[in-house]
């Protein structure tokens, strides 16, 4: 499913099709502070500039239509690995992960030291923005994407559209995001909510606390540098959305860090490609030269910036394009845009679990200053169960540090 298709950095605010016997997906990746592949492409995106999304670091944006029923309870995102990565498990990993499932978000489940480690959470509560759409019969899923560059510039917003705004209300759902993914942390409004066959669903996944730029988290009050856990085998990850109960996966987007003899190798392939395009596409003038004495124009595609290398025809405004290109989306080691969605230390973290600290300024001030936990002969994990959240806070900041 989609295995071919590669969302080019160029074209970020352009739909990318996925379709399967489970759902047809329309999907956007954005990165700000881009610095990788292919050289040239824009470093943001208009999305940033959202007063919704001035502080986010990137954006996993979808509007899917099931093919058939799913329950509340079966829909999951999360991260995971095809491969085993508790080699490159940093310490207090453990203590992270119960944080993010006990205190953070009871739905979370995960398993990091399995041989293929996953991280996942109800699509309900994990979802950053929730839209309830319209019937593709009433409405079709062009109409209803076009609406939505119409009336945010593309931007999903919390609500209902149509019958969707109707059935949240009917179901009580909270209008605001924060109280929506709090309302699903139960298990019976999980069970209540089905998304169903040919309704549109626009959902948005993002947050401020990875910073592709400087290989850092950004947790309150400090930043975790995690460059050093990766490696050839934690370079890249896969971000899904798939169906708990029978392990099918709806879409997956795969990000990928490039570094060492793969980057270089990447570059002198995407350099011969370049070439060959640039080779055919003056053929191609030369030829039209000689059959109309007149050389032909050619065209260069803008798109928020970018260039489609493509001659093709713009689709008309507001209606989803379809993307199948073939370059590699992967990012370069001087600014691995994606470092850290690719080590799973971070997925808690990019699932939007941290939220702001409860405690005021001063008193997360204070508490910076206060000594961390005494060692003890305890382990780890019994030491974890006693701590409160202001413990939490002082046993990170002296462990990991500010860097």
């Amino acid at each position: 499913m989609g295995k071919g298709n590669v969302i080019d950095p160029a074209a970020r605010d352009k739909y990318l099709l996925q379709e399967s016997d489970l759902v047809t997906c329309f999907l956007k990746v954005r990165i700000k502070d881009y610095h990788g592949l292919p050289h040239g492409s824009p470093s943001s995106s208009p999305y940033f500039e959202h007063s919704l999304h001035t502080s986010d670091r990137y954006s996993i944006a979808f509007s899917f239509v099931p093919k058939q029923d799913f329950s509340g309870q079966d829909l999951v995102i999360g991260f995971d690995y095809d491969h085993s990565i508790k080699h490159q498990l940093p310490p207090g990993f453990k203590y992270a992960m119960k944080i993010a499932t006990s205190m953070l978000d009871p739905g979370l489940y995960s398993d990091a030291y399995c041989d293929e480690p996953y991280l996942y959470g109800p699509a309900l509560s994990g979802l950053f923005t929730l839209n309830v759409g319209e019937k593709t019969d009433k409405v079709s899923a062009s109409d209803q994407l076009s609406l939505l560059a119409k009336q945010t510039g593309g931007v999903v917003e919390e609500g209902g559209t149509g019958s969707g705004a109707t059935i949240r209300k009917d179901q009580n759902i909270p209008s605001k995001w924060k109280k929506r993914r709090k309302h699903f942390l139960s298990a019976d409004a999980l069970a209540a909510f089905t998304f169903e066959k040919g309704r549109m669903y626009h959902c948005d996944f993002f947050n401020p606390h990875l910073d592709f730029a400087n290989f850092s988290l950004r947790l309150p009050g400090f930043s975790i540098s995690v460059a050093k856990y990766i490696d050839e085998k934690t370079h890249h990850l896969r971000y899904v959305l798939r169906n708990r109960s029978s392990g099918d996966v709806l879409f997956v987007v795969f990000f990928k860090l490039l570094f060492g003899e793969e980057l270089e190798r990447t570059l002198e392939e995407r350099k011969g490609e370049k070439e060959e395009v640039e080779r055919q596409r003056m053929e191609s003038v030369q030829a039209s030269a000689d059959e109309t004495g007149n050389r032909a124009p050619v065209q260069d595609v803008n798109v928020d910036g970018g260039i489609d290398a493509r001659p093709q025809t713009q689709p008309k405004p507001r209606v989803a394009e379809v993307e199948s290109d073939e370059d590699d989306s992967g990012y370069s080691a001087s600014a691995a845009v994606t470092s850290l969605s690719n080590n799973i230390y971070a997925a808690f973290v990019a699932m939007g679990l941290w939220d702001e600290p409860s405690s005021s300024s001063s008193e997360s001030e204070a508490q910076s200053r206060e000594p961390s936990p005494q060692r003890s002969g305890r382990s780890l994990e019994s030491r974890v169960d006693d701590m409160d959240d202001a413990t939490v806070e002082k046993y990170l900041q002296s462990r990991y540090g500010s860097t």
